[in-house]
């Protein structure tokens, strides 16, 4: 899996921030998931699988650090949307009292 793929998953489920990834075994094999917690609900979306534990800890590596580069990008959007709200709101309220 390469960034793009791992970004386009995540992104399938907008409406969820996703914090962190977790490995869980389950019958022998090791799958690895992006967690959730949102309104005191956690969600987990499947990611993928891997061969062995060495192999898994090596994905969730590459995985962590794609996640934390996306949750910067989302921060920085939301902040630019909000100077960009709060720039327009001004300039409204600031045209308002002029008048």
């Amino acid at each position: 899996m390469d960034f793009k793929m791992f970004e386009a998953r995540l992104q399938q489920w907008q409406h969820l921030h996703f914090t962190a990834i977790e490995l869980n075994q389950r019958d022998g094999k090791f799958e690895i998931y992006a967690t959730a917690a949102e309104h005191q609900t956690l969600s987990q979306l499947f990611i993928c699988r891997a061969s062995d534990e060495t192999h898994a800890q090596e994905q969730i590596k590459q995985f962590r650090s794609w996640l934390h580069k996306l949750n910067l990008g989302r921060t920085k959007r939301k902040l630019q949307q909000f100077n960009r709200t709060a720039t327009v709101n001004f300039h409204a309220t600031k045209s308002v009292a002029l008048k």
